[in-house]
């Protein structure tokens, strides 16, 4: 027996593809979650619905609404305020004092800036207003109440990752403001291939994602891309991660607590418990009684948790996986799904990355 029920969901699945130093968190609308298993999950169910035989039903997901007023929450949340960084170009002016104006003053390898009268200014990993007010303060022995202003006419240090169905994937310097749209624009657009003399997308947009500060953002490329929904089409921020995956490749991810996380190639009846026989085996840490799957967009998904051992005991049903299903093996000190969520994209994200570089 499978049974619906609600529960709270992370502001994101988590994201870089191959390292895997684990995040943790909470987010405000619940994915569908289909358990699985004898034992209750964690937290307790608010409401359980018996839906037979099989999986039962996807669950109420998030609505477009819900979807986009958590992304102007998360939005509002964060900050504009970014360090400076090797290679950015500053202007540096003193009010009335011409002989203490440089326009153009570049943030030298060593993170440093040189200005008169006062030598060196560390500069890398501060932001304007902390450099401004040293500056000023070491100019107090010289110069009688000086004003200064510091402006950063380049931002050469700032970037986001772009990797992917995109004909030019790769990092990108973050030197003006751009969207979604316009980077993958800038990187030449999705790819394609031929298929019966037609040429089609090779991109998969409902698995893309855009992974920021190790939270996935609750983007939806395929409003975003196929129906021009521009409410989608937010500005990057620096260290943005942009993934989308292609529409050809099939595979599921086994992650967590087995001794050899990694990717695999889908093929048809992907039983859960053989499944998990491929990454080699189990941590000691590992909580078999809550595997988690995670099915569909990272930004919108279901997630099935089932028992391990009441599967290979026959206490309960299998689970046959799907192309881009996410097994997690969560530790047994885990106690609240929405941490189990979070610790899953960056090691995603590693896994690929890895992957990439691999092929280079």
């Amino acid at each position: 027996m499978h049974t619906l029920m609600p529960c709270k969901m992370p502001e994101s699945l988590a994201g870089l593809l191959l390292a895997a130093a684990l995040l943790t968190g909470c987010a405000a609308t619940p994915p569908a979650v289909v358990d699985n298993g004898l034992l209750p999950p964690n937290p307790p169910p608010t409401q359980a619905n018996d839906t037979g035989s099989g999986l039962g039903p996807a669950g109420q997901q998030k609505t477009v609404e819900e979807q986009l007023a958590e992304l102007d929450q998360l939005l509002a949340a964060s900050t504009a305020s970014f360090s400076l960084g090797k290679g950015d170009v500053l202007s540096i002016s003193v009010y009335d004092e011409p002989d203490l104006t440089l326009d153009t003053v570049p943030v030298r390898p060593d993170g440093m800036v040189a200005f008169p009268l006062i030598g060196d200014v560390q500069v890398a990993g501060r932001n304007v207003e902390d450099v401004s007010n040293e500056i000023r303060e070491r100019l107090l022995q010289f110069v009688l109440e000086p004003r200064v202003s510091v402006v950063v006419t380049e931002f050469n240090s700032l970037d986001y990752t772009l990797y992917g169905e995109v004909v030019h994937p790769g990092v990108y310097p973050l030197t003006t403001d751009v969207s979604i749209s316009a980077a993958i624009a800038k990187a030449g657009g999705l790819t394609k291939g031929q298929f019966r003399a037609s040429s089609v997308e090779l991109a998969d947009l409902t698995h893309a994602f855009l992974a920021r500060d190790g939270n996935v953002m609750p983007v939806d490329f395929v409003r975003l891309i196929r129906e021009g929904d521009m409410r989608f089409d937010i500005d990057l921020q620096p260290g943005d991660y942009i993934h989308i995956p292609s529409g050809l490749s099939k595979e599921v991810y086994i992650l967590g607590e087995v001794n050899e996380p990694a990717l695999f190639a889908f093929r048809e009846s992907m039983p859960m418990s053989r499944t998990l026989a491929l990454a080699e085996g189990f941590t000691v840490d590992a909580d078999l009684s809550r595997i988690h799957i995670v099915r569909g967009a990272l930004h919108n998904p279901t997630v099935i948790v089932t028992n391990f051992q009441d599967v290979v005991n026959g206490r309960a049903q299998d689970v046959q996986l799907e192309p881009g299903d996410i097994v997690y093996v969560p530790p047994t000190s885990l106690t609240r799904y929405a941490r189990a969520i979070d610790k899953i994209v960056p090691t995603i994200q590693a896994l690929q990355v890895g992957l990439i570089l691999g092929g280079l």
